[in-house]
């Protein structure tokens, strides 16, 4: 699969993103996303997001795992209310709506073809190669990410959003993901999401975001 062929997903996927936050994106999911994941309000009211992590997490939580008042996640309410702009935009939106969450351990990658070898660490998805350039250049075999992943007709790649942690990280982290799914009330995407992202903020490697 070609690299042209992921950055053309990569682009449409982003302008697709905007289109669920703009027309489907409630201001009570959005509220929720964030106190879940412990973002305050600053003197006016607005949100207020420590980093562009912070900001970025809570839209990804708020638009594919979280559900309105009417039973469908933002994404899930574009679908049907709006509906896909063609096919290749019906394809990512599909693949958004079905994405899972799971932590990974990255075991090789190729920066010239954009692409990385992952091995579900959480029983959740198995191995899987994805596309996703930022990631093939500066992942360490070894490290672990959280991300979600999006499965197209022609390729795997994942949301934009991860939260990386070293190798030596990993058997605490599914001790406590492991503690998380024996209470049965905490079991779930949003939970898994939300413990990732609470570990992620005390143990994690720093994102840096860039064009």
């Amino acid at each position: 699969m070609s690299l042209r062929k992921y950055e053309r997903c990569r682009d449409a996927g982003m302008t697709l993103n905007e289109r669920i936050m703009a027309r489907s994106l409630g201001r009570d999911v959005l509220d929720r996303a964030a106190a879940l994941l412990g973002v305050g309000r600053d003197r006016s009211g607005a949100l207020k997001f420590k980093s562009e992590m912070d900001e970025y997490a809570v839209w990804g939580l708020a638009m594919f795992d979280l559900r309105g008042r009417d039973g469908r996640t933002p994404a899930q309410a574009y679908m049907e209310d709006v509906g896909p702009a063609g096919e290749t935009e019906r394809s990512l939106l599909e693949a958004r709506i079905n994405s899972r969450t799971s932590l990974f351990r990255v075991t090789g990658s190729d920066a010239g073809g954009g692409t990385v070898a992952l091995s579900d660490l959480l029983r959740e998805e198995g191995d899987v190669a994805i596309h996703n350039r930022g990631l093939s250049a500066s992942a360490l075999t070894g490290c672990a990410v959280f991300i979600r992943l999006y499965r197209l007709p022609e390729l795997n790649t994942a949301s934009g959003i991860l939260f990386g942690f070293w190798g030596s990280a990993v058997p605490a982290l599914v001790r406590k993901y492991g503690r998380m799914r024996e209470n049965r009330g905490r079991r779930g995407p949003v939970s898994r999401y939300v413990l990732f992202y609470r570990l992620y903020r005390r143990h994690g490697i720093p994102i840096v975001f860039a064009d």
